[in-house]
């Protein structure tokens, strides 16, 4: 800490070497590094020290984060799963720097806990997803605000997980993370302007379901109704044949670029900007402006 210590009175300095030296400090001891900074900021610093040491934080904190995601970008190329959970912490730090991954972890690791505790490989797929259903659901509680909520409160993860309500995008998102991370095998089938969650077996769907209802089952056979309903209650117009599963990483693009675009309807151009910078890092690809590319399943 004492180093620390040396290296937030370095903050101020203008010398290009220096900040040189305490970038190349941060970059190589990482979140131990942000980690301490966050304790130092949450303490008693004088009020001109606290406000640099503030907003160094965000500037560390989104060096790592974007390059942490660049990584995870990286390692999806070569065909490795998107770690969503250690990536939704990744983009809410971006949104709030001070959010450490301990807190994050320990709202989000709780209902991921009592998922695994009830599925098994012994259950049939469906059995499973309704006891996922019932933790999310009827356990903590989680459910859409509105199809149509576009607030940022209803959006920003930590938010959610406290109120257990939130936007489509930030509950299918959270969804997704507890799903993945209990090792289910849900997928989003994308099409331009939104997603459908999907079982997986191997390369078949085995069934859709719907976030908006309580995680409620659909067979296969139903897959035009199914994600022509909940296009529309996303106000996206839709051709069930433009439909792609996708890997993990597509639903964390989607959920930030919702984000970019309520932070850019807030007038909050910073977050918007570094939202742009996280799909950046992602690999740019888009999923709710543009038509569906050729990363198929």
């Amino acid at each position: 800490m004492d180093q620390l210590r040396y290296i937030i009175d370095l903050f101020d300095d203008a010398d290009p070497g220096v900040v040189a030296a305490v970038d190349k400090y941060f970059l190589e001891n990482g979140p131990v590094a942000l980690s301490r900074l966050r304790s130092v900021c949450k303490g008693e610093l004088d009020p001109v020290k606290g406000a640099i040491a503030g907003k160094m934080l965000v500037r560390y904190n989104k060096m790592l984060a974007l390059r942490d995601l660049r990584s995870i970008a990286g390692s999806a190329a070569q065909g490795q799963e998107c770690p969503l959970l250690e990536a939704g912490y990744l983009v809410g730090s971006l949104s709030d720097a001070a959010l450490s991954r301990e807190e994050y972890m320990e709202m989000m690791m709780p209902p991921v806990m009592a998922v695994m505790a009830e599925i098994s490989e012994s259950r049939t797929a469906v059995e499973n997803v309704s006891l996922l259903n019932h933790v999310f659901y009827s356990q903590y509680g989680f459910s859409v605000s509105s199809p149509f909520d576009m607030t940022l409160d209803s959006t920003l993860l930590m938010k959610v997980l406290a109120s257990r309500k939130g936007s489509p995008f930030a509950v299918s998102l959270l969804y997704f993370i507890i799903a993945r991370t209990a090792g289910l095998p849900v997928y989003p089938l994308c099409f331009t302007g939104g997603f459908v969650p999907v079982y997986m077996e191997g390369d078949k769907i085995l069934f859709n379901i719907n976030v908006f209802h309580r995680g409620e089952i659909f067979i296969e056979s139903n897959i035009s109704k199914m994600v022509a309903s909940q296009a529309s209650a996303l106000g996206v117009n839709f051709d069930v044949g433009e439909a792609l599963v996708k890997k993990d990483q597509s639903i964390l693009v989607m959920y930030i670029e919702y984000l970019q675009m309520l932070y850019s309807n807030a007038g909050e151009k910073e977050a918007q900007m570094d939202m742009e910078d996280a799909v950046e890092a992602l690999g740019g690809k888009r999923y709710l402006t543009v038509e569906s590319d050729e990363d198929e399943w």
